[in-house]
C-alpha cells in the first residue's frame, strides 16, 4: 500500500484479520450464494486496494463500490474481480466505465433514462423500494422502468436488489420481514414479464448474520468484514439465535507518536479555554493529531488513549492539529512512544463502538473519520490465517 500522510499518524490495517473475517462470513453464507464484499468509502477507511485483495483472498466472489471512481481505482490496482457499482451513475460516467467489467445499480427511473442514452451494453441491477425511501424504484414506477428496459436493448437487466431500513436498530424485525415480502412481490412481477432468472440480493451484514434466507443468490457484506458488529442489537439477536461461531476481528488500529511530554505544576491549566486544571503536579503528553486529521473536537475530555498499555485520559480541548493526554500515572511515557487512539495495546483496547458512544454516532462513521494526513500501512500480510 502506498504510504502517504504524516510520519506521526499511522493507521495499521491487519490483513490477517480481514481475511479471517471474510472466511468466517463465507462459512456463514454457505456455498449456495455468492459473496459481495463492499469496499466503498476507501473500504470503510481501511484502504480500497489492500482490503479488496484481502477479501478476495478470503473467498469473496465480487466487490461492491459506491462510485465509478472507486471502480477505476480497483482496475488501476489490477483488481479483476467482478464489481457492482452501488451508487448513482451519470451517463457520462457509465460511458467511461464501459469495458471495465462492472455492473451498475439503477435506483430510479430517471437514472435508467440516463443510462439508456449511453448506447453501449450495460448490465443493470434494478434497485426497488421496500421501505428505506432512499434509492429505489417504487411499485408505481416499475412499469415505467420496464418500458425503458424494453425499449433499450443495450440495457441488460441482470439483477434486482433492495436494502433494509432498520434491521440493525432493533431486536424486533417485523418491519424487515415485511420488507422481504415486498421484495418478493417485485420479483414476482419481474418474473411475470420474463425476468425470472435475475440475481437477487437484499442482505447487509446484519441480515446475513441473522437469517440464512436473506443470503439469496448474492450476499452483500459490509461492516462485518472489517471486524465490527453492525450494532449491539444485531449481536444480541445473533446470540439469541444460538449462532456462536461468528468471531469478528477488528482490523484497524490508529497510532500516534507522542511529540512531547511536559511537566505541568499543580494549579496550572492546559489547552484552549483552560478547561482542565492540574490538581497535582502532572505530566502531560502532546499528541500531534487534531480535528483537521479527523480526531473530532467533540471527544475533548471525554475519552482515553492507550500509552504503555494503560489508559490515559484526554484532557483539555482537542486542537486543529494537537491534543493532550494526562500520563502522570505512566512514568515511562516519553516522546516517540506510540499512543493508540483506536485498537489494542497490550491488555487494553479502545473500540470503534466506544468512540461512537462518546460521539453519539455509529461505528461506521468512526472508521471513516481519519483524513489523508494518516499514513496507512498493512500489517500481518504474511500471517497464517
Amino acid at each position: 500500500m502506498p504510504e502517504t500522510g504524516s510520519d506521526w499518524l499511522r493507521i495499521e490495517v491487519d490483513r490477517a484479520a480481514l481475511v479471517h473475517n471474510m472466511r468466517t462470513l463465507r462459512r456463514v453464507v454457505g456455498p449456495d450464494s455468492a459473496v459481495m464484499a463492499v469496499v466503498k468509502a476507501n473500504a470503510y477507511g481501511h484502504g480500497l486496494l489492500p482490503a479488496a485483495e484481502a477479501f478476495l483472498a478470503g473467498g469473496a466472489d465480487r466487490l461492491g463500490v459506491h462510485s465509478v471512481a472507486e471502480l477505476r481505482a480497483l482496475r488501476a490496482g489490477r483488481i479483476e474481480a467482478p464489481v457492482l457499482v452501488l451508487g448513482p451513475v451519470t451517463a457520462a460516467e457509465a460511458a467511461q466505465a464501459v469495458g471495465l467489467g462492472a455492473e451498475f445499480t439503477a435506483g430510479s427511473v430517471a437514472m435508467l433514462r440516463q443510462l439508456a442514452t449511453v448506447g453501449a451494453p450495460l448490465d443493470i441491477h434494478l434497485k426497488v423500494e421496500t421501505g428505506v425511501n432512499r434509492q429505489g424504484v417504487t411499485e408505481a414506477e416499475l412499469d415505467a422502468a420496464l418500458a425503458i428496459l424494453a425499449e433499450t436493448p443495450t440495457l441488460r437487466l441482470v439483477g434486482v436488489s433492495s436494502h433494509f431500513a432498520d434491521i440493525e436498530d432493533t431486536t424486533d424485525h417485523g418491519f424487515a420481514i415485511a420488507q422481504m415480502q415486498r421484495f418478493e412481490n417485485y420479483r414476482e412481477r419481474l418474473a411475470a414479464v420474463g425476468y425470472a432468472e435475475l440475481e437477487h440480493h437484499m442482505s447487509c451484514s446484519a441480515a446475513a448474520l441473522l437469517w440464512d434466507r436473506t443470503h439469496r443468490s448474492v450476499a452483500r457484506l459490509g461492516v462485518s468484514l472489517y471486524g465490527i458488529w453492525p450494532s449491539r442489537e444485531t449481536l444480541v439477536s445473533v446470540r439469541q439465535r444460538g449462532r456462536r461461531e461468528v468471531d469478528l476481528r477488528p482490523a484497524m488500529t490508529w497510532k500516534v507518536r507522542i511529540a512531547q511530554v511536559r511537566d505541568v505544576p499543580a494549579g496550572q491549566t492546559v489547552g484552549y479555554g483552560r478547561t482542565w486544571k492540574a490538581m497535582t503536579d502532572s505530566r502531560v503528553a502532546v499528541l500531534p493529531v487534531g480535528y483537521s486529521d479527523g480526531w473530532p473536537r467533540a471527544l475533548s475530555g471525554r475519552c482515553h488513549v492507550l500509552v504503555g498499555g494503560r489508559r490515559a485520559p484526554l484532557i483539555g480541548r482537542i486542537c486543529m492539529n494537537l491534543c493532550m493526554v494526562d500520563v502522570t500515572h505512566i512514568p515511562e511515557a516519553a516522546a516517540g512512544m506510540d499512543a493508540v487512539l483506536l485498537g489494542r495495546q497490550q491488555d487494553e483496547v479502545i473500540t470503534a463502538e466506544m468512540l461512537a458512544d462518546h460521539l453519539g454516532t455509529i461505528a461506521y462513521e468512526v472508521l471513516t473519520l481519519p483524513r489523508e494526513t494518516w499514513r496507512r500501512v498493512v500489517v500481518n500480510g504474511d500471517a497464517d490465517v
